[in-house]
């Protein structure tokens, strides 16, 4: 691969993945902001729990409102993968945060 092909390819990955991780700041946060009426209204009901079926994300929404109150037992009751999906997203938000002010850092200092 030509050196500035693959240059351009690890900047644009860099720049999804800071979107990504700001998307990730949005949804850990959001649920430590908004009520829960807000945030179920913002969501429609699932597709397949509506038809009867479950799939992997169902109770996500409603787990990370729980989470977002602290009620880690109820957001592991709407569903068991949302605790470490949360801590998952938390992570990756806070490298991309530090990863971000640490550029702006060195190029303030150039």
């Amino acid at each position: 691969m030509e050196p500035d092909l693959s240059r351009d390819i690890s900047q644009a990955l860099r720049i999804v993945w800071q979107i990504l991780g700001v998307a990730c700041g949005i949804v850990i946060i959001a649920p430590l902001v908004f009520p829960a009426s807000v945030l179920l209204g913002w969501f429609p009901a699932c597709a397949t729990k509506t038809s009867g079926g479950r799939c992997v994300l169902c109770g996500m929404t409603t787990a990370f409102i729980h989470i977002g109150s602290g009620d880690w037992p109820e957001a592991l009751s709407a569903n068991t993968g949302s605790i470490a999906l949360y801590a998952g997203l938390t992570l990756n938000f806070v490298i991309a945060v530090a990863y971000t002010m640490m550029r702006v850092i060195r190029h303030a200092n150039s």
